[in-house]
């Protein structure tokens, strides 16, 4: 074991068991449990993210077709600041308001569509991260959807520049099938590059492929920009996060449950990947997406996303949630979910002025 290692907290089954016997108490909000043994690990540097929600299948779904979600409202901007989230994550399919051919020309009203949640983020105080979620046809064919992807991001650089530094970009959402490291970071290169001619100094937050797992931070290398955020999702693990999920063939049985010590094991190698990441590049990360779906049973979700909060937050790495209303509830229509505001630490003052759904 190495001193990184032995520095990191270790999760184990027995402690998470008593986390989750907290949490369901009426005190849980108010006094949280620290995280168990080691010392944290924050020698790299920390990011404006701390606490962030992901406005999930709100704007990266095909066009005109629907996933069960609903368009955001100036409310839920409100509502997300209140209960004590300070970025949320905007995920958006730009790739289908586009023109297919050059100039690859945006839709004008998916920017005003756009312009509208990244205003009422900025009247709230939120840091926003625009995202281009869901370029399925990238993924398939790099080299033919190159030039067009390109041309997105100098619109979208473009036209956001004169944002305050609370508006964040990513620039490709979970890169897969054909686009692996070797291929996307070129791609990274140079449209960090081009951000740059009109964004000098805006964050810029980035991950590799496999849908950027903890297993790509092995070989992951982003350019090299102070300003440059690298990012992972955790799902793990998946037949737990996934249990039932109806796009996954074939779907993980529900109900499962969290908390064996193969569980807890994938929390020890997402600290072992970070840290080794952040020892080689130096480069700050960002927990962009995790979370456990609806049919999980409740507690279960409760269990998990205390579990992995706390594992990151230990490693000084802002974290966001997925999601905000949609399939992997945090707060429903009737108000936020209580178990699952304390598991993610919100500050209990912020709890007592915000509407809690019942249970």
């Amino acid at each position: 074991m190495s001193n990184a290692m032995s520095n990191r907290p270790l999760l184990k089954k027995s402690v998470g068991l008593l986390m989750v016997s907290a949490m369901l108490s009426p005190g849980f909000a108010s006094a949280q449990t620290p995280p168990p043994g080691g010392k944290p690990y924050t020698s790299v540097p920390a990011t404006p993210i701390k606490r962030c929600a992901n406005l999930g299948n709100m704007f990266e779904q095909p066009k005109g077709a629907a996933w069960g979600g609903r368009m955001p409202v100036e409310k839920d901007l409100y509502e997300i600041a209140a209960i004590g989230f300070d970025t949320v994550r905007f995920p958006i399919r730009w790739s289908a308001y586009a023109d297919t051919k050059p100039p690859y020309t945006i839709d004008p009203d998916m920017f005003k569509r756009a312009d509208e949640v990244v205003d009422w983020a900025t009247k709230y105080k939120l840091n926003i991260i625009v995202d281009m979620h869901h370029y399925d046809e990238l993924f398939e064919d790099p080299e033919g959807h190159k030039e067009r992807f390109i041309a997105l991001w100098q619109q979208v650089a473009e036209h956001y520049k004169d944002r305050p530094d609370s508006v964040l970009f990513e620039i490709i959402n979970e890169p897969h099938k054909k686009l692996t490291n070797d291929v996307v970071e070129p791609m990274l290169t140079t449209i960090l590059a081009d951000i740059r001619k009109s964004n000098p100094t805006r964050k810029v937050i980035m991950g590799g492929d496999f849908w950027s797992g903890i297993s790509s931070l092995e070989t992951f290398d982003p350019p090299k920009d102070p300003n440059v955020i690298a990012t992972f999702h955790f799902y793990e693990p998946f037949n737990f996060t996934h249990q039932g999920a109806s796009w996954v063939d074939p779907s993980p049985p529900a109900p499962a449950q969290f908390g064996s010590d193969a569980d807890y094991a994938w929390l020890d190698k997402m600290a072992d990947a970070t840290i080794k990441f952040q020892q080689r590049t130096g480069v700050p990360l960002f927990l962009g997406e995790f979370g456990a779906i609806d049919s999980a049973p409740l507690k279960e979700r409760v269990r998990y996303t205390y579990a992995v909060r706390k594992q990151a937050e230990a490693l000084n790495i802002g974290w966001c949630v997925w999601a905000y209303t949609n399939t992997f509830h945090v707060r429903r229509d009737d108000g936020w979910i209580p178990s699952m505001v304390a598991a993610l630490g919100l500050p209990p003052e912020a709890q007592k002025n915000s509407r809690t759904a019942a249970e």
